[in-house]
This record gives C-alpha cells, structure tokens and sequence, in this order.
C-alpha cells in the first residue's frame, strides 16, 4: 500500500468515515481533489482560523461553494492536507 493511500485511510479513521463504500470514497476524493485549492486559497485569507470549515464561516462561504458536501467533508479534507504533510 502507497503512503498516499495510508494516510487517506488514516484520515478518513481519524474524522469516523472509515466504512465508506469505493463509491463513496471515488466521490469524496474527487470533491477533495476539486475543493484543495479553494481551501489552500482560504487558509492564506484567513491564517487566524485553524479549519477549513471556520475559514469558509469567516469568508461568509458555504462548503458547496468550493465543491465539499457539508457532511464532514471539510474535516476530512483538513485531516487528509496532515497526514499528506507527515509522508
């Protein structure tokens, strides 16, 4: 197994996600893949907040405006950036 791999299932362990279906999974890493540089956009913006889901509060922005369902999407995302910046 790649260490991207691992630490997409870490990730997913770590936020409770872990019993996704290869759909499901399939889905969620596309919104991932689509929603990365909006949420690296906003960490610049705003520095002063720790998570994805408070920048988009603090821009006035909705999870669906950069392609993340609201559903723990923004914290996977935000596990997924960690593990990627440990391998």
């Amino acid at each position: 197994m790649n260490a991207c791999l691992r630490a997409v299932q870490r990730a997913l362990a770590a936020t409770g996600h872990a019993d996704l279906t290869t759909r499901q999974l399939a889905a969620l890493l596309d919104r991932i893949e689509e929603a990365t540089p909006h949420a690296q956009h906003l960490q610049r913006l705003q520095p002063g907040h720790a998570t994805t889901r408070s920048r988009l509060n603090a821009a006035g922005m909705t999870c669906a405006q950069i392609g993340l369902h609201d559903d723990g999407d923004p914290e996977i995302l935000d596990a997924l950036l960690q593990e990627l910046a440990r391998t």
